[in-house]
Order: structure tokens, then sequence, then C-alpha cells
């Protein structure tokens, strides 16, 4: 029996040449592509602030469109390096600042700078944009200076930007987005007899389950608000706000609203029950959906240890799609 195993999004991201953690299906194997993780090198201290410009990330020659579908051509000079980190606004975007605590869809590409050689790219050419959070170290403190649009070049040891490859390394991002922290999307009319959902101000959904709910035949799914951006395909990675009922009760398991923080896995039945993954392929960015699992589209007779959860529980998910990558 699968268990739902949602992963926590990478507060400080660092590159390390592997598949990529954050990143939507396509984007590269695990040899090619740079992926985000929670940690970074402890060989240089974490940059915690803005980095100015200097000579190194001035020199860097970026062109092509910004947060287009081709990653754009970059040139410097081998042997580049910076003392501290630097960072250039190479193109300077007019979309909304991001602060800390907030959370981006970001495509980059990683050079290293000794011989100008490409590590990999995230979000360029194929795959989606990674969602990463705002604030905090390393490339985090980077996001944290900038605003939607804007093309950034970094400079500097591998480890103090966040990225685990080792040595000096550039580092052209671009801002493609600010994610919201709850669904978008058109609200549409719910279906009396099933569970039935009012979000607070700030978002979160509050599930009420009707008296007497009978466990359903198959694994019930409804949009409570349609959004329009990318559908969710299985494989893909999703960022995304979610709480966890049981149908009998309606007593609260899990919820990422009670954690403070959105939620990033990937829609699979490798790593998520059946339910889950049934409810959200095919679902679209910006959407609030409703999923009320079988027991047998859930834990079945073994629930987590701890979970709170009974065995043969029909269970009740609200998940809101933020984002993909």
């Amino acid at each position: 029996m699968k268990r739902l195993r949602l992963l926590p999004i990478a507060l400080v991201p660092a590159v390390v040449l592997g598949l990529a953690a954050c990143s939507g299906s396509g984007s590269g194997n695990a040899t090619s592509s740079p992926s985000a993780t929670s940690s970074a090198s402890a060989s240089a201290a974490a940059i915690t602030s803005c980095p100015d410009p200097g000579k190194a990330s001035d020199s860097v020659k970026v062109s092509g469109a910004v947060a287009g579908g081709t990653a754009p051509k970059v040139s410097f000079a081998k042997g580049l390096s910076a003392s501290e980190p630097q960072m250039t606004v190479a193109v300077e975007g007019d979309g909304a600042s991001l602060k800390s605590g907030d959370y981006a869809q970001v495509s980059y590409s990683v050079y290293q700078a000794e011989d100008a050689s490409k590590l990999g790219s995230v979000g360029f050419d194929s795959g989606n944009p990674q969602a990463l959070s705002v604030g905090g170290s390393g490339f985090g403190a980077i996001l944290a200076c900038s605003k939607v649009g804007d093309r950034l070049v970094t400079v500097g040891q591998s480890s103090a930007i966040g990225f685990n490859t080792g040595g000096d390394v550039v580092v052209v991002a671009d801002i493609v987005s600010k994610i919201p922290t709850k669904a978008t999307g058109t609200p549409q009319q719910q279906d009396p007899a099933l569970p039935t959902v009012k979000d607070k101000a700030d978002g979160e959904p509050e599930i009420a389950v009707p008296s007497g709910a009978k466990a359903p035949s198959k694994t019930e799914v409804e949009v409570l608000k349609q959004g329009d951006g990318q559908a969710i395909k299985d494989g893909d990675t999703a960022l995304v706000q979610y709480k966890g009922v049981t149908l009998e009760g309606g007593k609260e398991f899990d919820s990422s609203w009670s954690k403070g923080v959105p939620t990033t896995f990937t829609v699979s039945e490798g790593q998520l029950i059946k339910g889950f993954v049934t409810g959200l392929v095919g679902q679209k960015v910006g959407s609030q959906v409703l999923i009320v699992t079988t027991a047998a589209d859930a834990y079945g007779a073994n629930p987590p240890e701890g979970s709170g959860i009974p065995a043969n529980a029909p269970l009740v998910f609200v998940v809101d799609v933020l984002a993909l990558g």
C-alpha cells in the first residue's frame, strides 16, 4: 500500500548534478540537470543579503528573451571569480517585488566559472521553472533582492550562493512569476452531497462533512475553484496547499496550512496514495480540488503510525494547486 509522502519545498536551494527535485517532468536526466536541495556546502558562508554588482558579474554577457522557452546565450571569460558573491541585474523587470516568505518560479542556468562549462539548466529548453521559496540564505537571499521579470547574473563561490557544484559558478536566473499561496481560480458550484468547503480570509479551507456521510464506492473528485494554468501530468512536481480530514467525523490529520508553508511533491503513485494522484492529474494550476478517497485508494488497513487515521478509513482532501515545478 502506497503512503502519502509530502516533501517539503527546498528553503535554501543548492544545485547538485542530478534530477531536478523541484522542477517538473521533462527537466532532464540524472546526469545533466541541476537540482534543488535543502542545504548547501559549508565551505563558504552563505550570503544572507543582496550582493552588490561587480566587475565579474558585470562582465557576463547574456542575450535572449527573459523567461522564454529557450535558454539564454551566455558568454564570459574563463577563470572568472569573485572573492565575495556579486549580482548584476542584466535585465530589469517590471513585475511584483519579492520579499522573504514569498514563493517564485525561477528558470536558471549554472556554469562553472573556471572553464565556462555549462553544468545544467532548470526551466529553460525543457521542463518547468522551479518553485522556490524567497529569503533566508544563499539563492533564497538573492531572490529577495529581485522582482518578477528580472534577469539576474550572480558570480561567486558555489556554496555561498547555495549550490553544491564546487568552485566559483556563474548563475543566470530569470524570475518568471510570483506564486500565490492560495488557489486563485473561479469558484464553482459545490455538490451538497459531498463535503463542503469554505475558505478563511487567508485561503485556508474549512471542511464540513455531512452528517452520516457514506464511504464512496470510488474516489470522488470535485473542482471547487477552476484555475486556468498548466494542467498537472502524471509524474509532474507540484507546489500545493492541502488539508486532510477523515470522512467519518471530519477529524483533521494533516495540513500544510497548519505547518505554515506550502508543500511540493511528485504527483505519482510511486510517491503518493492512489486517490491523491487520481484527484490531481489533469487539474490546472490555480484550481482548488476536493478529493474524497475510498479506503483502498488511501491507506487501507495500514495507515501511517501516529497519523491518527483509522484503519480502512475513507479520507477527504482539499488541495490548492499553486504551481508546477
